[in-house]
């Protein structure tokens, strides 16, 4: 997984979310994915009377947090939630997303959109009269100038990797991809010595893709093929437009392709836009004092109209008690809430809502009238009948809703190791009771075993205290492909049992269960399952395959291993792991984003998948991703799904559900899971 997030535990809007040219194909109107036409930026909704409770100051949102912590606020770079949540307050992207509706999109800086008849080639009409914070004027090329520079700047610790494949090719996830077919990727002093004829021709192709046409008020953006995602993709706030003219005052890119290379990279604490920012949004940074505090002030000239709250103060709050005290004297409207500490929240608790699967939503807000301690996620909440009154709690809670990471067992089909460098996890390296041959995987019925071997119910009730839910597909509510009757692996011990017994892993064509000669349901096995130490939830999993598997046979053998985070990365890089957890937070809401690194990309790499069931994915992938409607890419994504599960090629497990809090006065919340924080530009108080 290439990416650093921070994930707040307050959790109430997610869930636990050049030269003038024009087209070279005769355009014709956008449909957005559902099926809707462009409509209007969001509103911001007039504060209306609530009965009983009332914020002391109407003007001003607190949020306690436990740290606060920004990497770097080059939207450029930033590639965690925290800094992510200040973006996309402070910057504008050209289009956004349709109040909670990670699928649908409604202009921002670009009022209109216009894509070719196959897909490739995206016009966007940018809109007239906005100002940058700092005074200066939005123009498409400044637009242009933005796009050009994310890629440039490149690197995979930054997000720029969801931007080069749309313009360079599926796979081709980096600038030093058109370089040096990747020789330099990751490092600035090699790619600065590659031919500068090669370089200024990377940088043209770049600049070529994307083109400003400032009298005609258009940015023009060429695709290296159709790509489904893409308006979710510059909707998140990598996609955000910077002033050019100010970032080249301030030390960043002067625009040139003489110089790019040495931009090459960033490093968070080497970029100058780290700590300052000058965007088209409704906030303006008025303080960054990590550590300790963010203040963000309203923009009082913003283009779409100034925002309710006049001010937004990210506090620092370390200890929970002090938290907790400033939410009980109304001094915080949201704070950071350990899952160790929810108990004493819920007891206050005067409203909830809870997700409805079906809709993909929260329900109504529901009055507490009765609280049971001992019960688990909304169970614990009583109703009001009605005509009853609730408790006059103050808080409202927020139950239910799946978050968008999720941890997958992963089986590696061909274990690296050699004569020369054992592997240390598979024992014998040979099929004796005393280890695993390196192919033990590579037995469909083996994985499928496995996978019916594990116990959900145990993992939820025990970890997570109710509050996740099981994982039945990579795919995830909201997103085309998720289906409800998806075919998954339940836990089924006898199911187990006989796939062990059709496994033929001495391969002479006898099924385990039969074979006179002994094989793995005989002899047995002994295999070691790693994790990152520290990682309690990936320990439990860990002891709970171990449980069942013995239970289903005492020669079957897992023995749990912890070990320090460089040491389980370099190992899993090494393809010596032979079975772990991996976990993925979505970039973007679109199943490409979950397909590809589990497939043909990173955790399709560190499982070693053979190249035909690799290229089975892709073909699916490919036809996926170029495909905008979305209820076509739903029936591809569907075959992801179905061959996901029939070749066992992993078992997804959890997600974990919401479970968060905000004062009762709050109002405007936007609930869309894919925000990396709060949009505070629709929040009121009362």
């Amino acid at each position: 997984m290439r990416k650093l997030f921070v994930v707040l535990s307050l959790l109430v809007i997610a869930s636990m979310a050049l030269a003038a040219c024009g087209p070279t194909v005769e355009p014709t109107t956008v449909v957005e994915p559902g099926g809707v036409e462009p409509t209007t930026p969001p509103e911001v909704v007039e504060p209306t009377e609530e009965m009983g409770f009332h914020a002391a100051d109407t003007t001003t949102f607190v949020i306690a947090e436990s740290e606060v912590g920004i990497d770097t606020l080059d939207p450029a770079l930033a590639y965690d939630t925290a800094s992510g949540e200040i973006i996309q307050n402070v910057y504008n992207t050209l289009v956004f997303y349709d109040g909670d509706a990670t699928d649908k999109f409604v202009p921002m800086l670009a009022e209109s959109w216009e894509t070719s008849a196959d897909s490739t080639v995206w016009t966007f009409k940018i809109r007239s009269g906005v100002k940058f914070h700092q005074g200066g004027d939005l123009t498409p090329s400044d637009v242009a100038y933005s796009f050009q520079r994310g890629l440039l700047q490149g690197g995979y610790s930054s997000p720029q990797w969801l931007l080069a494949e749309p313009f360079f090719g599926v796979g081709m996830d980096d600038i030093t991809a058109i370089v040096d077919d990747f020789a330099s990727a990751d490092d600035r002093d090699t790619l600065i010595t590659n031919d500068p004829a090669v370089l200024v021709a990377a940088c043209e192709r770049v600049q070529a893709a994307i083109v400003a046409d400032d009298a005609a008020g258009t940015v023009t953006m060429t695709l290296a093929q159709p790509w489904g995602p893409f308006l979710a993709t510059i909707a998140q706030s990598w996609g955000s437009v910077m002033d050019k003219e100010w970032v080249v005052e301030n030390g960043g890119w002067d625009g040139t392709c003489d110089t790019w290379q040495n931009y090459y990279g960033m490093a968070s604490a080497d970029d100058p836009f780290s700590t300052i920012a000058n965007g088209t949004g409704p906030f303006i940074l008025e303080k960054f004092a990590n550590g300790e505090e963010i203040i963000l002030a309203r923009n009082e000239d913003y283009w779409a109209g100034p925002a309710k709250l006049e001010r937004v103060i990210l506090k620092q709050v370390p200890e929970w008690g002090t938290r907790f005290s400033m939410m009980q004297a109304g001094d915080a409207d949201l704070a950071t809430v350990p899952s160790a500490n929810r108990s004493q929240m819920d007891e206050l608790v005067g409203a909830f809502q809870v997700y409805d699967p079906e809709t993909n939503a929260y329900g109504p807000i529901m009055e507490v009238c009765g609280y049971d301690p001992d019960a688990l996620g909304a169970a614990k909440f009583t109703a009001c009948a009605e005509g009853e009154t609730g408790n006059g709690g103050a808080f409202l809670a927020r139950l239910g809703r799946p978050g968008i990471s999720m941890d997958v067992l992963l089986y590696n089909w061909n274990i690296a190791t050699s004569e020369e460098s054992p592997n240390p996890y598979i024992g014998s390296g040979k099929l004796d009771g005393n280890g695993i041959p390196s192919d033990f995987f590579s037995d469909v019925h083996i994985r499928k075993a496995f996978s019916y071997s594990f116990d959900f119910d145990t993992l939820i009730s025990d970890v997570f205290s109710g509050e996740a839910s099981q994982s039945i597909q990579l795919t995830l509510p909201g997103m085309p492909g998720f289906f409800l009757d998806t075919p998954h692996y339940n836990f089924d011990l006898e199911k187990a049992a006989e796939e062990f017994k059709l496994a033929d892993l001495d391969k002479d064509g006898i099924p385990a269960g039969e074979d006179p000669e002994g094989d793995v349901w005989t002899t047995g096995f002994r295999v070691q399952m790693s994790f990152n130490q520290g990682n309690a939830t990936r320990q439990t999993i860990a002891e709970i395959l171990a449980g069942s598997l013995s239970e289903i046979n005492e020669l079957f053998v897992v023995e749990t291993l912890g070990l320090p985070w460089p040491a389980y990365l370099r190992a899993q890089r090494a393809g010596q792991i032979p079975i772990m957890t991996g976990g993925w937070l979505e970039d973007i809401h679109d199943p490409h984003n979950w397909y590809q690194p589990y497939t043909t990309g990173t955790y399709g790499g560190r499982q070693a998948l053979p190249a035909d069931v690799k290229a089975q994915f892709k073909d699916i992938l490919d036809r996926g991703v170029a495909e905008l409607d979305p209820a076509k890419r739903a029936e591809i994504y569907k075959e992801a799904n179905q061959l996901y599960y029939d070749l066992a090629v992993a078992l997804p497990l959890y997600v974990a559900t919401s479970h968060g809090f905000q004062q009762r006065w709050v109002e405007g919340v936007i609930l869309n899971p894919i925000f990396p924080g709060l949009y505070y530009y629709t929040i009121y108080k009362n």
